[in-house]
């Protein structure tokens, strides 16, 4: 604050910049913005280099100028300042200081460390939400607006903001969702409902301020999908593209979690139930084949072999001697009647697989 009262009596034009510098990180905080936001829309405010690393290294993010992703090293020679909490130091953040920017570079340092402090600290608290019938009811179709923006409100959500629902499927009497779904939002600093059962899946809403990254998905040990990009006001709309597309994923194919934005034409194949997936011939092949003995390493092996289109690719992929992988194709090619060196076949054979996952679900 003395840096910036010193501004506002020296210089007009410095003084207008250093106020709309606060007002920017102000906003951010107000709009609950995540870590990650909170480091990009820096790098792009100051028109330079910038970044956060915790400690334990257990959060770090910098990106460019244009908002792309970086190695996360404090870059040589950056400004940077220590975010702490009561208990010690908990991260630092740095901004390169270039021509451009070297009469506010302090001050955008300095406010953003305490944005990520107040970001760190509402991580740091509880940021499940139980309120099990304001989740539920929030997809109700037929809830008003008004019900619906207060159901938002008591789970710590804002109507204006955008979501993406997040649905799980679990095995085993007690589930590790909740607690690896909470885990991944306070890496990724976002905020998340805990999650609750709804028709046979634990399903969980979470904050999508813009940055939360599909390159990236959760390794996590059970399936799970993303649904689409919604308002938050409309979030039925998430949860039903994210019941559509937890049928792409597979305990024994993989992948394990998808996210809807990134499937592309595949979602068309999503929205077919089980039972209409299943009325394929080659489809109930694939079924046949994978009760068989040795069905589920033949049919993994056929589906990294449509995956890569490579024989070599394929068996490095599933850490297996390529004649390993070879032996295991001409089985399948004896027990479907089907050759993998015509494309044709494997596009469809491609197809098929997808379709299979879909199946499974029955």
């Amino acid at each position: 604050m003395e840096g910036l009262l010193r501004r506002l009596s020296s210089d007009g034009s410095e003084a207008e910049n250093a106020l709309r510098v606060v007002a920017f990180f102000d906003r951010l905080v107000e709009t609950r913005g995540g870590l990650e936001e909170l480091v990009r829309s820096s790098a792009r405010l100051v028109g330079a280099p910038a970044g956060f690393v915790g400690e334990g290294r257990q959060r770090n993010w910098a990106f460019d100028t244009r908002g792309r992703e970086m190695a996360d090293e404090i870059a040589e020679g950056a400004l940077r300042q220590i975010v702490s909490s009561e208990v010690g130091p908990i991260g630092t953040v740095w901004i390169v200081k270039a021509p451009e920017n070297a009469s506010l570079a302090d001050l955008i340092v300095e406010r953003m460390a305490l944005s990520a402090n107040i970001i760190l600290s509402r991580l740091d608290t509880p940021a499940v939400t139980d309120h099990p019938p304001a989740l539920l009811e929030l997809f109700a179709r037929n809830t008003s607006l008004e019900e619906r923006a207060s159901h938002l409100e008591s789970l710590g959500f804002r109507r204006e903001w955008s979501v993406r629902v997040l649905i799980a499927s679990a095995s085993g009497k007690k589930s590790p969702v909740n607690e690896a779904v909470q885990q991944w939002a306070h890496s990724v600093g976002v905020r998340c409902t805990g999650t609750q059962l709804d028709d046979g899946f634990e399903i969980a809403l979470v904050h999508d301020h813009g940055d939360l990254s599909v390159d990236r998905l959760p390794n996590w040990p059970f399936l799970a999908a993303f649904g689409s990009r919604t308002s938050a006001l409309e979030a039925h709309d998430s949860r039903e593209t994210a019941r559509q597309a937890i049928k792409l994923t597979s305990a024994t194919l993989g992948p394990r979690v998808v996210d809807y934005e990134t499937i592309g034409p595949l979602s068309h194949l999503a929205a077919l139930s089980p039972v209409q997936a299943s009325t394929t011939r080659l489809v109930r092949q694939l079924v046949f084949l994978s009760q068989s003995d040795s069905g589920s390493g033949e049919l993994l092996a056929l589906d990294m072999f449509c995956r890569y289109r490579s024989l070599r690719a394929a068996s490095a992929a599933l850490n297996l001697h390529h004649s390993s992988l070879a032996h295991r194709l001409k089985n399948v090619e004896k027990k479907l009647q089907v050759d993998l060196t015509d494309s044709p076949t494997v596009f469809m054979l491609t197809v098929a697989l997808q379709l299979y996952r879909i199946a499974d679900w029955a």
